[in-house]
């Protein structure tokens, strides 16, 4: 039986020379992490965050219901688009 457990520590690896950005976000999380936020306080945020991208008032009952575990799932998408939320478009300069 083991008494101690090594840590292991892996950086993101970055082959592409257009990640530079993911590298940032990935570096910009780990900071949250070793701060003391958890995965699933990160996970309300993005969550909270699609609702506002959607444009989904504070005081509506989908803000209130459990946060899904995957927030990739394309019914939520859906749901809000039923729901007659849709996200905003950026209007671009040029």
């Amino acid at each position: 039986m083991l008494k101690t457990k090594p840590v292991n520590q892996f950086s993101a690896v970055v082959d592409d020379v257009k990640a530079a950005p993911f590298s940032d976000l990935q570096s910009r999380l780990d900071e949250l992490q070793d701060n003391g936020m958890t995965a699933l306080t990160i996970r309300g945020i993005l969550f909270h965050k699609m609702l506002d991208l959607h444009s989904v008032p504070a005081d509506h009952a989908l803000r209130e219901q459990e946060i899904p575990e995957r927030l990739d799932d394309p019914a939520i998408i859906a749901n809000l688009n039923e729901l007659g939320f849709f996200r905003k478009q950026r209007s671009l300069m040029h």
